[in-house]
């Protein structure tokens, strides 16, 4: 497939607008997703424990097969483009309120595809920083990433507004207009930038021979575990257990990503000096702090000031952990970028299937798992080769 813009050079603002649209359409469908599955269609714990594992399984499958085939050749716009529509089928799936079955089967195909876009946007990304921007590909990055963060400052309040303030239906009509908008922006001005040359000799790299890159994947999938399962049960632990307001979620997730830039760009500045790996330790750590906190304070103040160490993951995990791929295997962009994506997914699948530890009654049991899980795989951490110091 031949998009419009394929041919175009591209520019900065093209990525940005990418970035904005795709993130802040992601930012209005997750967070509310779990309170969705059991207010709106009335799933149980289990049932909705059981969508959360297959939905992570059936994404890494479709990203990283997509991943290989675009570092082969296969045009990222045309991909994104695709991915878009997909986004597009998924809010039209779940506001026609599906069975269990349906969304099983149909609604999982589409969620499970749109997700493509967001590694194909930030390898594209990479490529055009390498050829047009050069010394400031790192920056470029990071720049994306804390657009993808500002997306997160509005979303989840804006989520939760349309849902609980109008209806699920207004929430998933402005998310299809925002995959709309990012579909048509890749078909007519994203670039094709790949080096053609360079992607038909390295794109059947075995990156699962390479020791680190497998270290730094489990590592990954063990604190997005944690993280994750913070992310999926906070809004039931805060309104059911804690008996705090219904939009105090919605905040917490706004006020994290809002600090989370500009740490971003601090993150990228000391990653020049000591490096990549040590910043990513410095958030992994961060993480473990904050949820050790969230398992022991409970007030409303106590949990808005735990998000600045969830902003401190953040900021150095979702940025220059996805970057750090991308420089262990630098000459598959695609492969890396979705490598990272779907260590994150990985960890919604084993923090999905921790939902079902409420049955026991409380969520904290959850977390005290997910305490484990962020400590093992900080320590997991001190194993991966450290590569080059990132360059500005």
């Amino acid at each position: 497939m031949q998009t419009f813009g394929a041919q175009r050079q591209g520019s900065v603002a093209v990525y940005v607008a990418m970035c904005l649209l795709i993130s802040a359409a992601s930012s209005l469908f997750n967070p509310v997703l779990s309170f969705y599955l059991n207010t709106e269609l009335g799933l149980n714990p289990l049932h909705i424990s059981l969508f959360f594992i297959l939905l992570p399984v059936a994404t890494i499958l479709v990203v990283q097969t997509v991943a290989r085939f675009s570092d082969m050749g296969l045009q990222r716009p045309a991909i994104i483009c695709i991915a878009s529509l997909f986004g597009i089928a998924s809010a039209f799936v779940l506001h026609l309120r599906p069975s269990f079955l349906l969304l099983c089967t149909v609604g999982l195909i589409c969620l499970a595809s749109y997700p493509v876009s967001f590694p194909q946007i930030f390898a594209s990304a990479r490529e055009y920083g390498i050829k047009h921007i050069k010394k400031g590909s790192l920056m470029f990055t990071t720049f994306l990433r804390s657009l993808a963060s500002l997306s997160w400052v509005f979303g989840p309040p804006l989520s939760y507004g349309l849902a609980l303030g109008v209806s699920f239906d207004m929430l998933f009509l402005v998310t299809a207009l925002m995959f709309a908008c990012g579909c048509v922006t890749s078909y007519f001005f994203l670039p094709n930038v790949m080096d053609k040359s360079i992607t038909a000799k390295d794109a059947k790299i075995a990156w699962w021979k390479n020791r680190s890159v497998m270290i730094l994947f489990l590592s990954m999938a063990f604190v997005f575990t944690a993280f994750s399962s913070y992310i999926t049960t906070i809004p039931l632990f805060v309104t059911q257990e804690l008996k705090l307001p219904t939009d105090m979620p919605g905040y917490m997730f706004g006020l994290a990503a809002f600090l989370e830039i500009p740490l971003m760009f601090l993150a990228a500045k000391i990653a020049k000096g000591i490096g990549l790996k040590p910043v990513v330790m410095i958030g992994c750590t961060s993480l473990c702090i904050f949820l050790i906190g969230l398992y022991f304070l409970h007030t409303y103040e106590q949990i808005m000031a735990l998000q600045l160490f969830s902003a401190i993951f953040i900021a150095c995990v979702s940025s220059m952990g996805m970057v750090l791929f991308q420089e262990l295997l630098p000459s598959i962009p695609g492969q890396s970028t979705s490598l990272f994506i779907n260590s994150s997914t990985a960890g919604q699948i084993a923090g999905g299937a921790l939902i079902s530890l409420a049955a026991s009654g409380t969520y904290l049991a959850i977390y005290r798992v997910s305490i484990a899980m962020a400590i093992v795989g900080t320590l997991m951490l001190f194993f991966v080769r450290k590569p080059p110091k990132a360059e500005d």
